[in-house]
């Protein structure tokens, strides 16, 4: 590709509309540039490390007890893995509302789990790219129907802290619903749970050892 079609692509590139993201994203994976860098270009802030590592797991695929937004996670596709998806999922109508809120969110996935709201008003955790650009990967929440501003709070100090936090919720619920009576059943419950905290901890660990290889460490 050209680099003045680049610049057009660059130039029509809306968060408003995921498919002039998307074809942003390809554009710069097909000019050879990696995940972290066209998350640059496309959001205009370095995204952390533990969003490369998360979608690289496919965050959306393994089963924890979140539900993926399209942005960010489908623009970090390289071509190797498809590329990005072209079209959004018909939830993108969400995320566009939030945008219109408060444009310095980047809105990351919906919590589920035993304690979660109801789905038609569900909890919905960002990044603020104003924190991201200060070295920053704190995570807010606001519910989905949220219309004020001032509703935003601060929910962890990183999206895996937050993922941690909620599955050894859901682990302590499960424990406590244990009864005797179909211990068989639960058993097997309880040991979903437990694989799912393992699971976050293991992503944790590969952030930490991915973090020891960076220069300055």
């Amino acid at each position: 590709m050209e680099e003045s079609a680049l610049r057009q692509l660059r130039a029509q590139a809306s968060r408003e509309d995921y498919s002039s993201m998307a074809r942003l994203a390809h554009a710069l994976y097909e000019h050879g540039l990696s995940v972290p860098e066209v998350m640059r270009e496309c959001y205009g802030v370095d995204l952390p490390l533990e969003f490369v590592v998360l979608a690289e797991a496919d965050l959306w695929r393994p089963g924890l007890l979140v539900v993926c937004t399209d942005q960010p996670w489908r623009l970090a596709v390289p071509l190797a893995r498809g590329g990005p998806v072209a079209a959004a999922d018909p939830s993108d109508g969400v995320e566009r509302k939030l945008l219109a809120l408060d444009p310095d969110l980047l809105p990351l996935a919906y919590t589920l789990g035993t304690k979660s709201p109801s789905w038609e008003n569900k909890e919905v955790l960002c990044y603020r790219l104003s924190e991201l650009a200060a070295g920053r990967p704190t995570v807010f929440r606001l519910w989905e129907k949220t219309t004020r501003r001032d509703k935003v709070k601060r929910r962890g100090d990183s999206l895996l802290a937050v993922l941690e936090e909620l599955h050894l919720e859901e682990l302590r619920e499960t424990e406590r619903e244990m009864d005797d009576w179909d211990r068989g059943g639960e058993e097997e419950l309880l040991q979903a749970a437990r694989e799912l905290v393992e699971r976050v901890e293991e992503l944790r660990r590969q952030v930490t050892a991915r973090e020891a290889l960076q220069p300055g460490q």
